[in-house]
């Protein structure tokens, strides 16, 4: 009796510890000091070749050639942990080069994504007829987030549903009760 307990402590301890693990890698969680922005590269191109970035952003576009990936981002801010919030302003383009196939359907339009690497150059390439200079970097590490559920009015209920103790039959506001004014 007392390995099952010992046993069923250590499997509990291995659960719970491996339910708080993240599987986002440190290089994409961690903040990169003094990494220039999209905006910056763009102006000053030469300045910050071979520096190390880390960007992300919406996919717009992936174009997979013989040997390589490349991915064209919509910037966009990230949090602490590395993803990619939503932004009424726009930070810019950006092209990152994978060394590897990326399956087009998994890393589709409107997926958000986050990269780590090296600044090679800059590539002007039209949108349009508008020629826009897109900040090009070699990728080293990649995290592509997960799609969130959409959310439904359904999903969520008001708060004292929640309460042990509630019971919608004392609710005057609940549909059905007999004292509810009804016109």
């Amino acid at each position: 009796m007392k390995n099952f307990i010992i046993h069923s402590f250590n499997i509990t301890a291995i659960i719970l510890l491996s339910a708080c693990s993240s599987h986002i890698p440190p290089e994409i969680r961690q903040n990169l000091e003094g990494s220039p922005d999209v905006a910056q590269v763009r102006e000053a191109a030469d300045q910050h070749l071979s520096e190390n970035v880390r960007w992300g952003g919406i996919i717009l576009n992936i174009e997979n050639k013989q040997s390589t990936s490349w991915l064209t981002i919509l910037a966009s801010p990230l949090s602490d942990s590395g993803e990619p919030r939503p932004s009424n302003k726009s930070l810019g383009r950006f092209i990152a080069i994978v060394d590897h196939f990326l399956e087009p359907l998994v890393y589709s339009k409107d997926r958000k994504i986050t990269f780590t690497g090296q600044v090679l150059r800059t590539d002007i390439v039209n949108i349009g007829e508008y020629p826009y200079q897109h900040p090009v970097i070699q990728v080293d590490q990649h995290y592509l987030w997960p799609v969130e559920p959409a959310h439904s009015e359904l999903d969520h209920h008001p708060y004292w549903w929640s309460d042990p103790w509630y019971d919608p039959w004392y609710d005057p506001y609940y549909p059905w009760h007999p004292h509810r004014y009804r016109p």
